[in-house]
C-alpha cells in the first residue's frame, strides 16, 4: 500500500495555517461544537467536531476531544491525529484516518466508505445500512487495529490487521488477508463470498449461506498465499452456492462442510484436531479466475480511494483554513 505516501507527497508543500498553535486543553463541552470545512494543523480542539454536509476537512496532527460527526456526502481525512469520542459517519460520508487513534467507535450509517491504515487505532467500527442511502459502502482496513468489526452491509476488506471479532451479515463480501481476529469469525449471506488466507483466528470461524466463492486458505496458487491458516476452534462452512475451497488450515476444533452447492473441495494441507465432518472431494488448483476475484477487490478499493483522498485533500486546502 502506498496511498499514504502518494498523499503526503501531493501536499507536503501546503503550509497550514495554524500549524503549531494548541489551544488549552480541557474536556470536550457537549454544546460546542466545532465546524471543520477547509484544513486544520496540530491544534488540540476542546469540543466535538462536525464536518458539515457536501464540505470536505483534512486534519494533519489535530487532537480533537470530543465526538466526530461526518454528516451527509461529506469527507474527513485525518493524519496523524486523535479523536477521543466517536467517529459517526453519515449517507455518502467518508471518513479516512491514517496514523491515528480514536477512542470510541467508528460507526457507519449509509456511509460511502472508512479507510483506517498505517497503525491507525479505533474501538468498535461498524458499517450498517441506512434509508435513502446511495450505496453500499465499504469498509477497507488497512495495518490497523480495532477491538471489534460489525458488518451488514457493503464491501468489507481486511490485510495486516488485528482485529477482535469480527460478525459481518449481508455483505457484499469479505476478505481477510495476513491478520489476527481476536475472537470469533462469523460470516452469513455474503452476496460475493470472500476468503481467509495467511490469517490467525483466536475463535471459530464460520461461513453460512450467500454465495461463493469462499476461499478458507488458498491452495497451492504460487505467490497468492506464503503461510499457513490457524483457527484455534472450529472451522465450518454450510449452505454457499458458487464454490467453497478449503485448503493450509491448522483447525484445533471440528471442520465441518455441508449442503454447499458444488460440494466443498478440501485439500491434503488441512491439520485438524478435533473431527471431521465434509462431503469431501478433492481440491483442485484454485481456479486463476477465483484468485484474480479476490485479487480485484483490493485493486478496486485502493483506486476507489486514492481517488477520494486526493479530492477531500485538494477540496480542503482550497476551502482555506478551517478554524
Amino acid at each position: 500500500m502506498k496511498l499514504g505516501s502518494k498523499i503526503a507527497a501531493s501536499t507536503a508543500t501546503a503550509a497550514l495555517a495554524i500549524g503549531g498553535v494548541t489551544l488549552m486543553a480541557a474536556p470536550a463541552q457537549a454544546d460546542l461544537v466545532t465546524l471543520c470545512s477547509g484544513h486544520g494543523g496540530a491544534v488540540t480542539l476542546p469540543t466535538d467536531l462536525k464536518v458539515p454536509a457536501g464540505a470536505s476537512c483534512f486534519l494533519d496532527g489535530t487532537v480533537v476531544q470530543g465526538d466526530v460527526t461526518v454528516e451527509k456526502d461529506a469527507n474527513l481525512h485525518i493524519l496523524e491525529g486523535q479523536v477521543d469520542g466517536e467517529v459517526t459517519v453519515s449517507n455518502g460520508g467518508y471518513f479516512d484516518a491514517s496514523d491515528s487513534t480514536v477512542g470510541g467507535d467508528v460507526v457507519n450509517t449509509g456511509s460511502y466508505g472508512t479507510y483506517l491504515e498505517e497503525g491507525t487505532s479505533v474501538a468498535g467500527l461498524t458499517a450498517d445500512a441506512a434509508e435513502g442511502a446511495d450505496n453500499d459502502g465499504f469498509v477497507f482496513v488497512v495495518g490497523s487495529s480495532a477491538s471489534s468489526l460489525d458488518a451488514t452491509v457493503g464491501e468489507v476488506y481486511v490485510t495486516d490487521s488485528r482485529l477482535g471479532g469480527v460478525s459481518a451479515a449481508g455483505v457484499e463480501y469479505l476478505d481477510i488477508f495476513d491478520s489476527v481476529v481476536r475472537g470469533d469469525l462469523s460470516v452469513t449471506d455474503a452476496a460475493s463470498g470472500g476468503i481467509l488466507v495467511d490469517s490467525e483466528v483466536i475463535g471459530d470461524a464460520t461461513y453460512s449461506g450467500g454465495n461463493g466463492p469462499v476461499a478458507v486458505g488458498a491452495g497451492e496458487d504460487e505467490g497468492f498465499a506464503t503461510s499457513l491458516n490457524y483457527i484455534d476452534g472450529d472451522l465450518s462452512v454450510t449452505g454457499v452456492s458458487g464454490g467453497v475451497y478449503i485448503d493450509n488450515n491448522i483447525v484445533g476444533g471440528d471442520l465441518t462442510t455441508s449442503d454447499n452447492t458444488p460440494t466443498a473441495q478440501i485439500g491434503d494441507n488441512n491439520r485438524v484436531r478435533g473431527g471431521i465432518v465434509t462431503q469431501e472431494v478433492a481440491l483442485r488448483a484454485l481456479a486463476a479466475e477465483v484468485t484474480s476475484e479476490f485479487e480485484a477487490h483490493e485493486a478496486d478499493l485502493e483506486e476507489t480511494v486514492e481517488e477520494l483522498r486526493s479530492e477531500t485533500v485538494e477540496e480542503a486546502l482550497e476551502a482555506g483554513p478551517a478554524f
